[in-house]
């Protein structure tokens, strides 16, 4: 402890000391939000000694009941200072390190507790706010999940109204754990998301490292050294030799492993990281979301996604995206807003588009679903079954009322969007179909396949009008022109085609990619294209003039999707790197090498937006158990540190529920009610309710409007007679769905045998010789049978010679 006094602890580093204008700049970036009192060297526990203290009979006697009530000498604890300081035992490499503060990742800290005791719980957040620099902490967040100590109530909100950057929030029931810290992770704002323990104590310079690590890796997830306290005396020990990691063996037992040889070669220093198959589930902290600013305007971290960026007024300029994650994502660009996660899927979601007019949303999944979903009513969706494959892609028709998937079944359906069921069938493609379009105006259908093959299919006929082969390779991506005249298409052999479906001819060919190009989007004049490929690049061509004229850079791994806004003053993008970007067109521009310049300059990193998860919700007011696994079916929770909390009530029942504040202070709980709060009022009513669809319409050109206050007029007896309709009404949908799956494969079968007879009767002679015949068989490229009839044996390697009874072989 000497030399730690020497080095600037204690009374004598008290000297005069120069520094430079840099090391003072340094020195007050890593100053934290509150310094530590100064030190007691009497106080228990200071400096991480043990504390022993003398107790009566009746004080041991509670020791020892606190210890069997909360695992830890509780009694002890209470007599140690909540600001108490920790000897700094690091390594003189890991004390000497620097950092650039200002180029670091923010973080939110969150401790999910329950019944935790009142001095390890503040004395865990007490040793953040004082060990943790501020321009690093962006908040510490506190799930209360739904303790019942009386200290944790009132008092504890007292306590920390007075404590910057502190949030508590309360669950209304029993959460666990992994759910408790979900909902922290819902309300933060930071960068990065670093979760702690309850009862653990943070000594100086625990959080640069980790941020660091993360700045130069996004998608590690890394945990700290962890040191030991003990639990009766509170003494400290800090590990003095190298880091261990955890494994397991076969019996799936925890145990350390010292370093692996491998690993150590690999490490240049001893301040290196140490990669270890495992991690402490206490302490850890990964990447939330980065964002970027100028010109490409945000940039959000999720799974490998594809984009439909579309523009409607209650919308404030959103962006869908879906993911390999299975979840669908709404993003909100308006500042301060939020972002909303559907869940429903079981597994990656392919494929995403807005209806026309914004009111609906669908998606296509590997689960062989395709979901309508209501954006402006939470959680409201249908599940469209019939595929019995991954469903790769989907498109509303210019005027929303149809529907068409493509899948790997090598079929595509099309849908009515009111009536919600399948209206029929096109299967011409002999493989994997990946894509299929409505024409602007609905009356024809582009899809491409695996087979190489684009096909232009007439809704009005169901027959396939046009084939376009292109013999290089399949296409990944097809549309229409905004005309409908021209079809282009995005091929596997790193091209982009552009077909003329008046005189079915190619018109345009451009090889600008270095790999398989993966997508494609007209801009709404129709003169330029934007192609998204897997090198990693997105590129703009000029129709007009027939050239490339932007390419741009700002993926980290191949570009999935890419899709204009409705106006064409934006696009977007997203690719296997787990992002999102947002660009700004500048067609208009004169210069185009500063357009690119401005493209590839980061200035700030922009605030993300606060995420919620959106359940489905039944289409028929009847419990349906969902496919997905909720991590809060009701998601109510308390912030007590924000004034508008961004909670939204996503439970099953039929009724919308919204927090509102009741009146009083800052601290007061906020409470529910089943109305609509202000930022979902923005969203006007649906046009199309999926609740109400099925048993009102009976012809598609009639409205799909249904009120709720009505439906909550219906009496039992007819709402069960409903809900038993819509039971066989499935039932009958997937039965119809079985049987076509079964004819499909029933034509598959005849023609295949069906072409074996037809190569069978080319490889086969006869002999008609008076009553006496025989048939001859050929099984490879010999000599006509005739010339070697009397040469062969029955049953030889060559040829088998086959007679009906009585008959007598060729002579």
């Amino acid at each position: 402890m000497a030399s730690v006094l020497a080095a600037g602890a204690g009374p004598g580093s008290r000297g005069p000391r120069r520094f430079s204008a840099r090391a003072e700049a340094a020195e007050e970036l890593a100053r934290p939000l509150y310094e530590k009192p100064p030190p007691e060297s009497r106080a228990p526990g200071e400096w991480g000694k043990a504390a022993r203290l003398q107790l009566s009979a009746a004080e041991k006697k509670r020791e020892e009941e606190l210890v069997e009530k909360y695992a830890i000498n509780i009694h002890t604890s209470d007599r140690i200072s909540l600001h108490r300081h920790i000897q700094d035992g690091r390594m003189a490499e890991c004390r000497a390190q620097t950092f650039a503060y200002r180029s670091l990742p923010t973080t939110s800290v969150v401790i999910a507790f329950y019944n935790e005791a009142w001095s390890t719980l503040l004395r865990t957040v007490h040793s953040v706010l004082e060990t943790s620099p501020a321009v690093l902490l962006k908040e510490i967040i506190l799930v209360d999940d739904l303790s019942d100590k009386v200290y944790l109530k009132a008092d504890l909100e007292k306590y920390i109204s007075t404590l910057q950057r502190v949030r508590l929030i309360r669950t209304n029931k029993r959460e666990g754990l992994v759910r408790a810290r979900l909902i922290g992770a819902t309300f933060a704002t930071g960068d990065v998301l670093t979760f702690l323990d309850c009862h653990c104590e943070c000594v100086s310079g625990w959080l640069e490292p980790l941020l660091q690590r993360i700045a130069e890796n996004e998608t590690v997830v890394i945990c700290p050294v962890i040191d030991t306290i003990d639990w009766n005396t509170f003494e400290f020990y800090m590990q003095t030799g190298e880091p261990m990691i955890g494994g397991f063996d076969w019996r799936l037992t925890f145990q350390w492993h010292s370093v692996p040889e491998r690993e150590r070669q690999r490490r240049k220093s001893k301040t290196d990281p140490i990669r270890s198959p495992t991690m402490a589930g206490g302490l850890f902290a990964f990447i939330s979301f980065i964002g970027v600013g100028v010109e490409r305007i945000v940039c959000f971290r999720l799974g490998m996604t594809s984009v439909w960026y579309t523009c409607h007024k209650w919308h404030q300029q959103p962006s869908a995206s879906s993911s390999l994650d299975k979840f669908l994502m709404i993003w909100n660009l308006k500042p301060q807003s939020r972002a909303f996660r559907f869940v429903g899927h079981v597994e990656a979601v392919n494929s995403v588009q807005f209806s026309p007019d914004g009111q609906l949303l669908a998606s296509a999944s590997q689960d062989r679903t395709v979901r309508l979903w209501v954006p402006c009513i939470h959680g409201e969706s249908s599940v469209l079954k019939a595929h019995t494959a991954a469903v790769r892609s989907v498109n509303f028709s210019h005027d929303g009322r149809f529907l068409v998937t493509a899948s790997n079944d090598k079929s595509i359906k099309i849908w009515s969007v009111h009536r919600q069921r399948l209206l029929f069938s096109l299967s011409q493609h002999t493989h994997w179909v990946r894509c299929a379009k409505f024409s602007p105006d609905g009356r024809l259908i582009a899809s491409c396949s695996e087979d190489k093959t684009v096909r232009i299919w007439d809704t009005t006929n169901k027959v396939c009008v046009d084939s376009f082969t292109d013999y290089e390779g399949f296409a990944n991506f097809v549309d229409f022109n905004p005309s409908g005249t021209c079809v282009v298409s995005a091929g596997a052999n790193h091209t982009v085609k552009l077909w003329d479906i008046r005189m079915n001819k190619l018109l345009q060919h451009y090889k600008v990619h270095r790999a398989e190009v993966n997508c494609v989007s007209f801009h709404p004049s129709g003169n330029y294209i934007i192609t998204a490929a897997s090198d990693g690049t997105l590129k703009i061509l000029d129709l007009l003039e027939g050239r490339l004229i932007y390419t741009l850079h700002g993926h980290k791994g191949p570009v999935l999707s890419v899709a204009f806004s409705k106006g064409g003053e934006k696009f977007a993008s997203g690719g296997a790197d787990s992002q999102v970007l947002l660009w700004n067109t500048n067609f208009d521009a004169f210069n185009r090498k500063e357009v690119l310049k401005h493209h590839l300059r980061r200035t700030h990193t922009d605030d993300p937006p606060h995420l919620l998860d959106i359940y489905p919700r039944s289409p028929h007011r009847h419990n349906v158990k969902s496919q997905s696994i909720e991590i809060n079916p009701n998601f109510d929770v308390t912030d007590l540190q924000t004034l508008d909390p961004p909670v939204i009530d996503i439970g099953s029942s039929s009724s919308f529920s919204s927090p509102t504040r009741t009146a009083g202070s800052s601290n007061s709980i906020s409470t529910f009610k089943d109305d609509v709060n202000s930022e979902d009022s923005q969203y006007p009513p649906a046009s199309f309710s999926p609740t109400s669809s099925r048993r009102k319409l009976e012809d598609e050109n009639e409205s799909a409007v249904c009120s709720t206050d009505k439906q909550t007029g219906i009496s039992p007896a007819v709402g069960n007679a409903l809900e038993h309709i819509v039971e066989q009404l499935d039932v009958l949908t997937l039965t119809i769905s079985i049987l076509e799956q079964r004819l499909t494969l029933t034509e598959d079968k005849l023609k295949e045998c069906l072409e074996n007879q037809q190569k069978i009767l080319l490889q086969t002679k006869v002999w008609v010789r008076g009553n006496e015949t025989a048939t001859v068989w050929r099984r490879g490229p010999y000599p006509d049978p005739t010339e070697v009839s009397r040469k062969i044996p029955i049953g030889s390697g060559l040829y088998t010679t086959k007679c009906s009874q009585g008959q007598k072989l060729p002579e």
